[in-house]
């Protein structure tokens, strides 16, 4: 099986439109995907495929109203990565 993979970075997360086009892009979410943190907990929650989502953020650099986004990015990311195997999550400073 093939991993899907996601690298959050500074430069995807510029606006939250543009960080869900990227995960559903880079994960290969269906076409119905809603675009928000329900809809990635629902899709990591149905992963039946290995999927990585490697978290590389410079906080001091990220838009001011993309720091709370991005925390619940974390969030559910680490929560979906508890309860299925199919889900990673690396955190790293850049």
């Amino acid at each position: 099986m093939k991993l899907r993979e996601a690298t959050i970075t500074n430069d995807v997360c510029q606006s939250y439109d543009g960080l869900h086009d990227y995960l559903k892009e880079a994960l290969g979410f269906p076409d119905y995907y809603g675009r928000n943190m329900s809809a990635l907990a629902d899709c990591l929650a149905e992963a039946g495929l290995p999927m990585l989502i490697n978290v590389r953020i410079d906080p001091d650099a990220l838009p001011p109203e993309m720091h709370a986004n991005v925390i619940k990015l974390v969030q559910v990311c680490a929560r979906e990565a508890l309860v299925n195997e199919n889900v990673s999550l690396i955190i790293e400073h850049p």
